[in-house]
C-alpha cells in the first residue's frame, strides 16, 4: 500500500513539521505570586504538559502504526511465492486493521451520503471496499524492493495525526506520503492518505460527485458505477 510507486497512489477511486515537544516553562515560584495564583498556575501548567505528553505518545504510536502497516505491506508485496489471490487476502486484512473504510467511504460519497437510503448506503459501503481491493490487486506487480520510512509526525486536531513518510526507490528522488491517522476507541486507523500534497480522499470525491451529477444527482448511479467497475 504504502510501498508502491507514485501512480500506485490513487487512493481511493486508494512532514517537514518538527517533532511535537512538550519543553515548557518552569512553574512561577510560590514566593513572587501569592500562594493561590501560584498553585492555580502550577495546576494549569502541569495540566498542560500533560497534554503535551499525551499528544506526543499520541503521535508516537501514529508513527509506530504506520510504519508497522508499511511492514506488513512489504512482507506480503515481496513474498514471490505468494499468489496473487493471497495477497489479495492479506490486503483485504489489512485494509480492515488499518483503514477506517465507513469514514472514508462517507467522505468519499460526500453531501449525496445524507439523501442515500440505509440501503443504499449499506451497499454502497461494500462496493467501494470491493472496489479498493480490486484496483490494488491489479498493481501489486508495481512494488520492486523500494523501501519505505515513516519519519516525522504533527497533531492535527484532538484525534488526528499527520504521518510524513517517504518511499525510497533504488534510484531517483524520494516519493513523499502523508498518512491522516485518527486515535479512535483505542485505536489507530488510516482516513486519508495525502500524496506530495494532494488529498486522495478529496479526489476521490471529487470523482464520485462528478458521477452522480452526469447521473442528474441521484445517488443509485454512483451505485451502479461501482457495481460495474467491481463486476467479476
Amino acid at each position: 500500500m504504502g510501498v508502491m510507486q507514485k501512480k500506485s497512489f490513487r487512493f481511493f477511486p486508494l512532514l517537514s513539521a518538527a517533532l511535537l515537544t512538550t519543553g515548557l516553562c518552569a512553574p512561577v515560584a510560590s514566593h513572587a505570586f501569592p500562594l493561590d495564583v501560584a498553585a492555580s498556575g502550577f495546576a494549569i501548567n502541569t495540566a498542560y504538559m500533560t497534554v503535551a505528553a499525551d499528544a506526543t505518545q499520541q503521535g508516537e504510536g501514529a508513527r509506530n502504526f504506520i510504519d508497522s502497516m508499511a511492514g506488513r505491506a512489504i512482507e506480503f508485496l515481496g513474498d514471490e511465492a505468494m499468489s496473487t489471490d493471497a495477497k489479495k487476502n492479506s490486503f483485504k486484512k489489512l485494509l480492515k486493521d488499518s483503514f477506517d473504510m465507513n469514514t472514508i467511504g462517507r467522505f468519499a460519497m460526500g453531501r449525496y451520503w445524507r439523501s442515500a437510503s440505509p440501503q443504499q448506503r449499506d451497499e454502497y459501503q461494500k462496493l467501494f471496499e470491493t472496489m479498493v481491493v480490486e484496483v490494488y490487486s491489479q498493481r501489486f506487480s508495481d512494488y520492486q524492493g523500494q523501501r519505505f520510512e515513516a519519519r516525522t509526525y504533527r497533531a492535527d486536531g484532538e484525534k488526528d495525526t499527520i504521518v510524513t513518510s517517504f518511499i525510497i526507490p533504488d534510484q531517483g528522488s524520494e516519493i513523499q506520503i502523508d498518512w491522516r491517522v485518527r486515535y479512535k476507541d483505542g485505536k489507530y486507523k488510516v482516513i486519508d492518505i495525502i500524496v506530495e500534497g494532494v488529498s486522495m480522499s478529496v479526489t476521490q470525491r471529487s470523482d464520485f460527485s462528478s458521477v452522480i451529477q452526469r447521473g442528474g444527482g441521484n445517488v443509485q448511479v454512483l451505485i451502479d458505477h461501482l457495481r460495474e467497475k467491481t463486476k467479476g
